[in-house]
């Protein structure tokens, strides 16, 4: 087996679209699996499928069962495997139940969807914490979470893969980072003359922000943070490090900030560079 993907997360973030992308991409899929049958299956289905992927949600059993074999399946098959949880704000979650109007696997045992909702995320807490990849599903349609499990499930080389995201704080915090820098302690170009239509990506924005004390300093600090944690990453047989840099609407200085990062780890690493709040 060269490939095993662990496919979880909470319900209605997305998991049924992104199954479907596996079994385009040529995965052998299980869904529903009881979890205590995981470790008996995987060997017996591994010796004539190469990429196997199996979704492990709320529907599988015990949480804490399925969050102990999900640890031995990482140290089992330490190269194979990636565990993507699939995440999604509370307020998009009962959006998308109320248009598909599924019941949600919890929702026998709590008062209303809201609870049942609360309860899943609660009880995902150590897996999403194991998880390799957490994917925030809030802003992407069912196109844009393809387009993201291809970057993921194609890295076939052993480049480390570093997501760097810009967003804009008055719009959520991104829920699938591993790191938040906050910019906003820089002056806002929104508020220069012929600055305020314009972006991290534009000439005059970027010498507006260079001009500002502290500026290179701070992308200094920035790459010895990344550089460290890349390394340590690595270390654990990590090959992924997402980074998400806010400022107050995300047009300006998490896009210059974002920008010039991955122009430096270009090189280095493989750069998939978002800017989630740009119009």
């Amino acid at each position: 087996m060269k490939n095993l993907v662990i496919l979880t997360g909470l319900s209605g973030a997305g998991k049924s679209t992104a199954l479907g992308l596996l079994e385009d991409m040529g995965f052998y899929c299980i869904d529903n699996l009881p979890v205590n049958l995981i470790e008996q299956i995987i060997p017996i289905i591994s010796i004539n499928v190469e990429n196997l992927a199996l979704v492990i949600d709320s529907r599988s059993g015990n949480l804490e069962d399925m969050y102990l074999v999900i640890e031995n399946l990482k140290k089992k098959y330490l190269k194979e495997i990636k565990i993507i949880f699939l995440n999604a704000k509370d307020s998009v979650l009962i959006n998308r139940f109320a248009h598909t109007r599924r019941n949600h696997p919890l929702l026998k045992v709590s008062n209303s969807l809201e609870k049942a909702i609360e309860n899943e995320r609660n009880s995902f807490t150590k897996i999403l914490e194991i998880s390799d990849i957490v994917i925030d599903t809030s802003n992407l349609n069912p196109h844009q979470l393809r387009e993201r499990l291809v970057e993921i499930l194609t890295s076939v080389e052993k480049k480390f893969l570093l997501r760097i995201l810009s967003f804009g704080f008055k719009y959520g915090v991104p829920l699938d980072v591993d790191f938040v820098f906050d910019v906003r302690f820089f002056p806002n170009p929104f508020y220069v003359v012929g600055l305020r239509n314009k972006t991290g990506k534009d000439k005059e924005v970027k010498e507006f922000l260079y001009n500002t004390q502290g500026v290179s300093d701070f992308i200094d600090m920035l790459k010895q943070v990344i550089d460290f944690a890349i390394s340590r990453y690595e270390n654990e047989g990590r090959m992924e490090l997402s980074v998400g840099i806010g400022c107050t609407g995300g047009q300006h200085r998490s896009v210059f900030f974002a920008e010039e990062l991955a122009k430096f780890y270009l090189e280095a690493c493989k750069v998939l560079l978002e800017h989630r709040d740009v119009k």
